[in-house]
């Protein structure tokens, strides 16, 4: 409870700064936004792609057909989201706080993930390339080795089991510290766990067109999710001591490394559960007003 009721210096992310330089001990924030080309570069060709395969789309088909605004609209606010969890102070601000660490990773996993998967970004994207280069990757993609392979990695199951493992690895303490440590490996951690997330996303947001399975696998994996992330977050929270010896201090703040750490755990167990659990949810109302409109089918 002390932790929560100082957690206000946390939020204090508008001050210029400087980027991945941790211990800046008493000096104060000094944090920049980040321009690394490993993220920038991505981001930005991701963006452009996006617009302009949009643009293409609704030019053929008319202003909203194939990709609903709404759809896009999601895309577009996932990519805000990744360029504030990894452009803006906050990724400076997350290597001297394992508080802001934390909600940098949920920023990537239950909210970038999620809008990415509902704004069709795979069709928008493939729409961005010249059409001499777009039959080519249609074929390509439709061979039936590739077909089987994107089968099983979004399937329900398998990319939920992938997503849970890369989370788990991460936040121990022997990766986490790596990823502290080294620039390369903490952009793998990045990579990983927001891809993994994606995958997890998408197989969900279209686990009603799969069967045997259909909607109830994404429903419980969902739940799952929820259940084994929130123990996660309890585990840090409930931790006797610092798991992570780099945050020996939270410089800028009046929080002890005990303190920020069981922040850190509450981000995780309570903004993440409830994005799983209102997903799930909205999940099991499609599936039971899906058994609804097949049951008045019926003759």
């Amino acid at each position: 409870m002390r932790a929560l009721l100082r957690i206000s210096p946390l939020l204090t992310l508008a001050a210029p700064a400087r980027a991945h330089v941790p211990g800046l001990g008493d000096a104060g924030p000094g944090w920049t936004w980040s321009a690394e080309p490993l993220v920038l570069v991505p981001l930005l060709a991701v963006s452009l792609l996006y617009a302009l395969g949009l643009a293409r789309l609704w030019r053929r088909a008319g202003s909203g057909r194939g990709v609903p605004p709404w759809r896009a609209g999601a895309c577009l606010l996932g990519l805000g989201t990744l360029f504030a969890a990894l452009v803006s102070p906050l990724d400076a601000a997350a290597e001297e706080s394992f508080a802001l660490h934390m909600t940098q990773h949920m920023l990537l996993i239950v909210v970038a993930a999620p809008l990415l998967a509902l704004g069709n970004v795979g069709v928008v994207l493939l729409s961005a390339l010249p059409a001499g280069l777009r039959v080519p990757f249609g074929r390509t993609f439709a061979l039936s080795p590739l077909r089987r392979l994107r089968a099983l990695m979004f399937a329900v199951p398998v990319a939920a089991a992938a997503h849970g493992v890369v989370v788990w690895l991460w936040h121990a303490p022997g990766p986490y510290e790596a990823a502290l440590a080294d620039p390369l490996v903490h952009y793998l951690e990045h990579l990983t766990m927001f891809g993994t997330a994606v995958l997890f996303w998408w197989s969900v947001v279209s686990s009603g067109r799969r069967l045997p399975l259909g909607y109830g696998a994404g429903v419980a994996a969902l739940f799952l999710t929820m259940l084994h992330t929130g123990l996660l977050g309890i585990l840090i929270t409930l931790a006797p001591a610092p798991l992570y010896p780099s945050y020996a201090a939270v410089p800028w703040t009046t929080l002890d490394p005990l303190e920020d750490q069981q922040i850190a755990g509450i981000v995780m167990l309570l903004p993440g559960g409830l994005i799983y659990l209102g997903a799930g949810l909205a999940l099991l109302a499609a599936w039971l007003d899906a058994a609804g409109r097949r049951r008045a089918a019926w003759p």
